[in-house]
Formats: C-alpha cells, sequence, structure tokens
C-alpha cells in the first residue's frame, strides 16, 4: 500500500508511458476507426517503450485495452465495430514498468463534443468528479472524503453511481488495498498517508440502473441500455495533495 519513493519513481515513468500512449490514442480516435484498431496501436506503443501491457492476461483477459461504446460500462473487449460520430467512448489502460503499475482510464465523444452535447455534458461531469475527488486525496484526509466528493458531483449533476465498481490501490498489483468507493460519508473509513498510491475512477450511469454481463464474461452493459461513463486517475497521497500518474 505505501510504496518508497524508488517505487514511486518506477510508478511515475510508468506513468509517462501511460500518458503518451492516451495521447496517441486521442489522436487515432475518429469515426470509421475499430476498437481492435485501437488496441493494437496501445499494444504497439506500450512495447517500444519497454513496458507490458498490464490487462492482457489479467485473469484472462484477452487484450491491452478495455473499450466501452455508449451502453457498455466497464471491461469491454475491443472488437472490429468501427466508432461512429457521436458515440461515447472509455477508454481503460494499464501500464506495467519494472513490475509496478500505472491504470488510468478517459472517455471521449467520437468526431468531438458537437455531435452529441448531451453525452459531452455527461463525460464532462463524470471527468469533474473524479477530480473532485482527487482534490480530496490528501494525507490526513480519508476514504470517505474522497467518496464524498465524487458522490456530490456526480449526484449535483444529475447522475448516478454504480455502486459495485470501485477504484483500488494500486502498485505490483492491478487491485490493491484499499478500495476507493465513489461514494462516502466525510471523516469515514481509512485515513489516507503519504505514500499510498490509489485509482479513484468514478464508474457513472446517466439513468438510474444496474449493469449485468455479456455472454463474453467481461464486458458489462447497462440494463436499460442508456450510456455509462468512466474516468481514472492513479497517483500517490501526499501532505500537499494528490500527485497524479496517469
Amino acid at each position: 500500500m505505501i510504496k518508497t519513493e524508488l517505487e514511486l519513481e518506477v510508478m511515475r515513468q510508468a506513468g509517462k508511458i501511460h500518458q503518451q500512449v492516451v495521447a496517441e490514442l486521442k489522436k487515432a480516435i475518429k469515426p470509421g476507426v475499430t476498437l481492435i484498431e485501437l488496441d493494437q496501436l496501445a499494444e504497439k506503443l506500450i512495447r517500444a517503450a519497454d513496458a507490458i501491457p498490464s490487462f492482457k492476461g489479467f485473469q484472462g483477459f484477452p487484450a491491452s485495452l478495455c473499450t466501452m461504446i455508449n451502453s457498455e460500462v466497464v471491461h469491454g473487449i475491443p472488437d472490429d465495430r468501427e466508432l461512429q460520430a457521436g458515440d461515447l467512448l472509455s477508454v481503460d489502460c494499464g501500464v506495467t514498468f519494472n513490475g509496478l503499475i500505472a491504470d488510468a482510464a478517459f472517455t471521449v465523444i467520437v468526431g468531438g463534443d458537437e455531435t452529441n452535447p448531451k453525452r459531452a455534458r455527461f463525460s464532462q461531469t463524470v471527468k469533474k468528479a473524479l477530480l473532485a475527488g482527487c482534490d480530496k486525496a490528501v494525507a490526513g484526509n480519508t476514504l470517505g472524503d474522497i467518496g464524498y466528493a465524487v458522490q456530490r458531483a456526480i449526484e449535483n449533476g444529475g447522475y448516478h453511481i454504480l455502486k459495485e465498481f470501485t477504484g483500488h490501490g494500486v502498485g505490483y498489483e492491478m487491485h490493491e488495498d484499499p478500495y476507493v468507493l465513489n461514494y462516502g460519508t466525510p471523516g469515514k473509513g481509512m485515513t489516507l498517508k503519504e505514500g499510498m498510491t490509489i485509482c479513484i475512477e468514478p464508474i457513472v450511469t446517466i439513468s438510474k440502473t444496474k449493469s449485468k454481463t455479456l455472454k463474453d464474461g467481461w464486458t458489462e452493459v447497462t440494463v436499460d441500455g442508456k450510456e455509462a461513463c468512466q474516468w481514472e486517475h492513479c497517483g500517490v497521497i501526499t501532505k500537499s495533495g494528490f500527485e497524479i500518474f496517469a
């Protein structure tokens, strides 16, 4: 849970690789591009940086990215579907460098926000909720402070948190202690300490619904077929704030 300065430096390097991969993915995301093309690009870039795609092979997952379109919530397997203008696309990516992991997710509106302003507002609200949680990720605060900040931003926006999906610790393993809930009570829960490395990860639906798993055993979708959105940062708790790696 608590990382040494040497371990943190490795995670920073993993984060830099992750940021470079995401920058190239964002350039490549456009109508007509397939999800599997994005996955192949990510794997190529990660391996070219002497790193490893954290997701590939994790508990049998077959790809380097998780890609979710519109009503897909998490753990989507990239396939040959072509992106369409106005699609709400969430992309989750993990990079392992010298044994330590950077894990983060982003969402875009394919073709630009103007192609679907409703979905753009949804994504922007979830990102703001993520950043509100990051603002509370300071040594001496609690996990409840993070969860409450995320929850308040989501609910004020008129959206809904899928409580079964959470943020988490990260480092040598994809999912380390503690769970980082997207809801909570200020002052409650574990006290945050310097050197703790965590992922803050709002996973949100546009309507009040639940999720179900598709036959592939991985992809979660909303029961009502309406949109879901994911944003995620990983980083380290410090006295002065949350240092974001990716």
